[in-house]
């Protein structure tokens, strides 16, 4: 069965896990599963399950499903299902998920690409934000609570962005309300006015007729999340992407390909719980710690107390890694196109908690005047 929450990469290559909906799988290459198994845990113990999805190994298919439901095994041929990798459902903690995938990078092509495969990947970043940036908006998906329902929004819309508009990209996810429609989106509805505006032959007598244009078709932006829940989750994750733009930069890697995946509880009510769980285990974090430091005993503590199941407000990780791959002679230092575009992610997110910022502010102003 295809994963729900999937908003990017190749359809219906992500699929929900037959062994728990904690997890998921999906087709297994050489680099990825050697990313995973190898590359990844000899440059950072942590970097898996931390800034990745966490990896529980590998599956194969031992048979398939007949429509009358009978089970017929399946032949050891070339043209077998691939191996599987079990990765971590990142939306699992999550009541109503808001998905967004970015990819992530300069250069998008493999240097042991065909040179026609490497010159169209090339012109593909030029024409998109990819080359200055680093960055893409691929797709995403934001659960609209008035309307309860999700919104979609696919490649077209990240890949017609100029690097101006980049802003903008990011409000329509994270606060739609400020997500005005980009240019490539007002052109599209400045042709399809002409079109419909463009005089018709009647065909009794050839005269020209002008048929009344309909009125343009509205952004479809769904309800935003309220400031006083949104803020403090942007402002958490400024500090997550500067985590990670820092483990990121102590990594010899080269990641074509690759994406950022950022997930935000869409629900304001889950989403005020989870902010609430998070404060008391923070709280109860912080009270321990004094605790230890009056007794005089070490204050390193262990990881997180959080349950698995417990509701997440956010999170964020680097997803996709079929085409990463160590470093190779002559090349040295981590991946500067990778780090460029998570450099930008960061700044974007830290303009967006600036404008939300002032805008909360001139809504208390307006209350208090009322």
């Amino acid at each position: 069965m295809a994963f729900a929450h999937q908003v990017g990469g190749h359809a219906n290559t992500i699929l929900a896990s037959p062994l728990s909906a904690s997890t998921l799988i999906k087709p297994s290459s050489a680099r990825e599963l050697a990313f995973y198994q190898h590359l990844a845990p000899s440059l950072d113990p942590h970097l898996v399950g931390e800034w990745t999805p966490a990896f529980y190994g590998t599956l194969k298919l031992a048979g398939k499903v007949h429509p009358e439901g009978g089970v017929a095994q399946v032949p050891p041929a070339t043209d077998v299902e691939p191996e599987m990798l079990v990765l971590e459902n990142l939306t699992y903690r999550f009541v109503r998920p808001n998905v967004l995938d970015i990819k992530l990078g300069t250069q998008l092509f493999d240097e042991d690409a065909s040179p026609d495969k490497q010159d169209r990947m090339r012109r593909a970043a030029l024409a998109s934000t990819s080359a200055r940036a680093g960055v893409r908006l691929t797709g995403f998906q934001v659960w609209d609570h008035g309307q309860q329902t999700y919104v979609q929004t696919d490649k077209p819309f990240g890949r017609a962005l100029t690097v101006d508009e980049l802003p903008l990209g990011m409000a329509r996810f994270f606060y739609p309300p400020l997500s005005g429609p980009s240019a490539a989106e007002r052109a599209a509805a400045a042709t399809a006015t002409t079109s419909s505006s463009t005089a018709s032959l009647n065909p009794s007598t050839s005269t020209p007729t002008a048929p009344t244009p309909p009125p343009p078709t509205p952004l479809a932006l769904p309800l935003p999340l309220p400031l006083h829940l949104l803020l403090p989750v942007l402002r958490t994750l400024v500090r997550r992407l500067d985590d990670l733009v820092h483990t990121w930069s102590r990594l010899a890697l080269r990641m074509r390909g690759g994406s950022l995946l950022v997930v935000v509880e869409g629900d304001p009510d889950a989403l005020e719980r989870a902010l609430e769980r998070a404060q008391d285990e923070a709280d109860k974090t912080a009270k321990a710690a004094r605790a230890r430091r009056e007794r005089g005993v070490s204050t390193a503590t262990s990881g997180g107390t959080a349950a698995p199941h417990t509701l997440q407000a956010f999170d964020v990780r680097v997803i996709d890694f079929a085409h990463t791959r160590a470093l190779v002679d002559g090349e040295e230092g981590p991946d500067e196109g990778v780090l460029t575009g998570l450099r930008t992610v960061r700044a974007l997110v830290d303009g967006l908690v600036e404008r939300l910022t002032e805008l909360q502010r001139s809504e208390e102003d307006e209350a208090r005047e009322r």
